[in-house]
């Protein structure tokens, strides 16, 4: 089964209105090598997500790094689906071990999240992944974090993200059979949850992804692609893993 490949920047509180130059050394990057397959798609904070998603002829696509849970009301500070649609962005981060761990998001806040952003039309990209204490209990843990996925939902619009909390930013990654197995491992969970159509769901690895490590991770069978952090700050680095 062919599925679609990403690599994916989240550049997590990080970037200003001069990262536009980081954009465009990507995007020309991608124009000057033709390149078609994998998808890149750059997630910066909230305030450049507009600036950058309008500017024209770029070869890349933007999303967002979180949304809330409704589309809109009286909740200073949060940023609805419909405003990220609003902006061109296509895409939204959801589940990322950060916003579990210090916004205490759980499975049926995630759900509700994952729900709206659905009915906007914006593709998901749905952060799963467990913490060093948990690694004996992997499967249960990352079982219970697929739940917030709806019933039914269409394969096209869902992009699943394994990231094993102990190894983001870390350096520290699991071994490259570990990684293949656990990716094998989640396309089964996933089989078992949404049927036959588990086989067109891309999975990607996150956590400590570099130029020196990426060809290896991607090379994989069962890894569709990355989702990149502080490596895709650094627009020769990204452009690296691009082409791995």
């Amino acid at each position: 089964m062919k599925r679609v490949k990403y690599v994916i920047a989240n550049w997590k509180m990080n970037g200003n209105l001069a990262s536009l130059s980081l954009v465009r050394h990507i995007n020309n990057h991608l124009r000057k090598n033709e390149v078609k397959s994998p998808k890149v798609i750059i997630c910066p904070p909230f305030t450049l997500l507009g600036t950058f998603a309008a500017v024209k002829s770029m070869n890349l696509t933007f999303g967002a790094q979180n949304i809330h849970k409704l589309d809109h009301g009286a909740y200073t500070g949060e940023i609805s689906s419909s405003m990220v649609k609003d902006v061109k962005a296509k895409y939204v981060i959801i589940g990322h071990s950060e916003r579990r761990s210090y916004q205490n998001e759980d499975v049926n806040e995630l759900r509700e999240k994952i729900l709206i952003a659905l009915n906007q039309k914006l593709k998901v990209i749905f952060c799963i992944g467990e913490t060093h204490d948990q690694i004996k209990k992997r499967k249960s843990i990352l079982q219970n974090q697929l739940k917030s996925l709806p019933k039914n939902f269409s394969h096209k619009n869902i992009i699943v993200a394994y990231e094993p909390v102990w190894a983001i930013g870390t350096g520290l990654t699991p071994t490259i059979s570990e990684i293949d197995k656990i990716h094998s491992n989640i396309r089964n969970m996933l089989t078992k949850y949404v049927g036959k159509n588990s086989d067109k769901i891309s999975i990607l690895y996150g956590g400590s992804v570099n130029s020196k490590n990426a060809s290896e991770i991607l090379y994989l069978k069962n890894v569709d692609g990355a989702l990149v952090g502080g490596a895709s700050l650094n627009a020769r680095e990204f452009c690296k893993i691009i082409d791995s």
